[in-house]
């Protein structure tokens, strides 16, 4: 069976995207829990459906679970809220990459300090082990893996760095899920679409018997006879849980806008604890604008020919800095000033001339991230319908501009100024930015971007242990309840390219090995 890409309309865009909404709306720390629905429900007097284990979610864990669940003779079904169109989460619209080691003992080295202490050791120890079995499970379902070379290692100053292989499945759009998808449908895999996961079903044991599931606005209630998988992504479009939860704020995603923070409001009502909340997969940056908010549309100016200033018209960084996954650049995540008592650059503005709009689209076209993908969006070559929608804003003089994005004028023409200078100089002695990166903005009309910070995910969620677990606040593991990909992930604090997808492979297969080997509930 083949899964066929499918185009969509802007109602339907943004429809998938409402769901973000509706998270917001909820309000409150964890989108809007009350007493009475804080604790997980009872039993049903009558299932509408029994399986041996409900997955939510059919991104790349949700996937790597249901083959090797169903490999192991378990019955299982895969609960999805999104359309048919919109399945596969984060993992369908990521770069579908990963990355391996190559030595066990270097990979704890690495893997511990990406972690920087935040993920125990035997946790860091089950997913090294299963990496470097990974490329072989790969194979066996016919997917290559191809050495990639990039982001390898993308923290070379770190121990046990050299150890990092980064792979990839060929090309195409969603190389890595596609396959993954189809192995699944070859096995029959029942996937349940629209089937908003609401509530896990916890016996007076703490056992965890099912979920309560919303197919078609009706409640359904699905036996797990061995347990649940909570494979459902991160909060990224909650941002209630990203006030309480992560060092700024707004920070907007270009991944799925299932990702509302669901698979956490279960868990934390079954009595788990959370970890790695304070972890987003950010760095700079995209603009948000009415037509497809509250998804990111990743932008970037062709050239040198810009810099980035914060909400009085300064600049606070080095725009050619090199970037890389994590938090993003420190000057532009950690801005909290308390004497004004704002985020002075969240957002920031990036500036730049006529000269540098002419040289190319600010948005790229390719299938990467939510917007690339569903939008159907096509960006003008020459960034002109973006001016007349107003998403870039333009004016004939450095001090009309400032005064359409609400700064003094005299304060972003003094930053002009003097980066002008710097630019005739060859050196940067505020930021050091590099000489060959200095060229002059100078060339009428101004223009300017509204930037927030653009993640790929959060990393936060139920805490888990080795065995993919979901462990209450006492440590003790929440019966029959496991957790596998970003949703509670083991990167606790950095990352490399492509370890959201190898750990999701990998966590995906060691929950459904442990959930399988479970004695049924009668």
């Amino acid at each position: 069976m083949s899964i066929e890409d499918t185009s969509v309309s802007r109602r339907q865009f943004l429809k998938g995207s409402a769901v973000a909404g509706a998270a917001v709306a909820a309000g409150g720390l964890s989108g809007g829990l009350t007493p009475a629905t804080a604790k997980a429900e009872g039993a049903p007097s009558k299932w509408d459906k029994e399986v041996e284990v409900v997955i939510v979610g059919t991104g790349h864990s949700g996937l790597a679970a249901a083959i090797a669940a169903t490999d192991a003779g378990a019955k299982v079904v895969i609960l999805e809220k999104m359309k048919k169109e919109f399945e596969g989460g984060n993992s369908k619209v990521s770069g579908n990459m990963w990355w391996t080691p190559t030595d066990l003992p270097q990979a704890l080295e690495y893997i511990g300090a990406l972690s920087y202490g935040l993920t125990d050791k035997e946790c860091i120890q089950a997913l090294a082990e299963e990496m470097l079995k990974l490329n072989d499970w790969l194979q066996k379902l016919g997917i290559r893996a191809n050495p990639l070379g990039i982001f390898q290692p993308e923290h070379p100053e770190l121990p046990g760095a050299a150890c990092v292989r980064t792979w990839t499945n060929g090309t195409g759009d969603a190389r890595l899920w596609t396959p993954l998808r189809e192995e699944a449908a070859k096995r029959n895999v029942e996937v349940i679409y629209e089937a908003a996961a609401k509530t896990l079903i916890q016996l007076p044991s703490r056992e965890i018997a099912g979920i309560r599931a919303e197919i078609a606005g009706k409640p359904c209630f699905i036996k797990a006879k061995k347990g649940v998988i909570l494979c459902c992504g991160g909060f990224e479009f909650d941002f209630e849980m990203q006030k309480n939860f992560l060092p700024g704020w707004p920070i907007y995603c270009q991944g799925s806008p299932g990702n509302t923070g669901d698979g956490i409001r279960m868990a934390q009502q079954a009595g788990a604890a959370l970890w790695h909340m304070n972890n987003p997969l950010a760095g700079l940056g995209g603009i948000v604008v009415p037509e497809f908010a509250p998804v990111v549309i990743p932008v970037s100016v062709s050239g040198s020919g810009y810099i980035r200033v914060d909400k009085f018209g300064k600049r606070f960084m080095s725009e050619n800095r090199p970037s890389r996954h994590g938090f993003g650049h420190k000057e532009y995540l950690m801005f909290f000033d308390g004497v004004v008592g704002d985020f002075t650059r969240l957002p920031c503005y990036t500036v730049f001339d006529e000269t540098s709009r002419l040289k190319g689209p600010l948005a790229s076209t390719r299938k990467f991230g939510w917007f690339g993908w569903h939008s159907g969006y096509e960006w003008s070559r020459d960034n002109s319908k973006e001016i007349e929608k107003g998403w870039i804003v333009k004016g004939e003089t450095v001090a009309d501009l400032a005064a359409k994005v609400g700064m003094k004028p005299a304060d972003l023409e003094e930053t002009i100024t003097k980066y002008n200078e710097n630019c005739k100089k060859g050196v940067d002695p505020d930021f050091n930015r590099p000489a060959q990166n200095l060229v002059a903005i100078e060339s009428a009309p101004y223009y300017a971007v509204k930037m927030f910070p653009t993640m790929y995910n959060t990393q936060g969620g139920p805490r888990r242990n080795a065995k993919c677990q979901v462990m209450d606040p006492f440590d003790q593991p929440i019966p029959r309840l496991y957790s596998a990909g970003e949703l509670g992930s083991f990167w606790g604090w950095m990352y490399n390219g492509g370890g959201n997808n190898a750990e999701c492979l990998c966590t995906g297969q060691i929950a459904a090995r442990n959930v399988v080997a479970m004695k049924p509930l009668a």
